[in-house]
């Protein structure tokens, strides 16, 4: 650990501004719920959405390509891990820290 660094900024892997739809399947298939991928890495996201998660919850996660003209591709799918979870001052949604466990193929 780097003295000095905020919390935030601890995590080994880089991460890459995006602004992405996501969906978000909880593990007892009830109503899928959706969501702003704002960030993203090899070990995790941020998502801001309205689900309100539990704890080292884990569910499936659909990231929408961004839009193109020429490609059309899937989304990227995996399952993950709530490792935070805030209320946005702002507004009703939640930011949540999440730790990608499984990539689906």
């Amino acid at each position: 650990m780097k003295v000095g660094m905020r919390e935030q900024d601890q995590r080994g892997a880089l991460r890459m501004q995006v602004s992405c739809k996501v969906k978000i399947r909880p593990m007892d298939l009830g109503l899928p719920f959706y969501g702003e991928c704002t960030d993203l890495s090899v070990t995790g996201m941020t998502v801001k959405t309205s689900y309100v998660p539990r704890p080292e919850e884990e569910f499936d996660i659909y990231v929408m390509p961004a839009q193109t003209h020429a490609l059309r591709s899937e989304p990227f799918s995996a399952r993950v891990r709530v490792k935070r979870s805030h209320q946005i001052e702002s507004c009703s949604l939640f930011e949540l820290g999440l730790e990608i466990i499984q990539v689906h193929n």
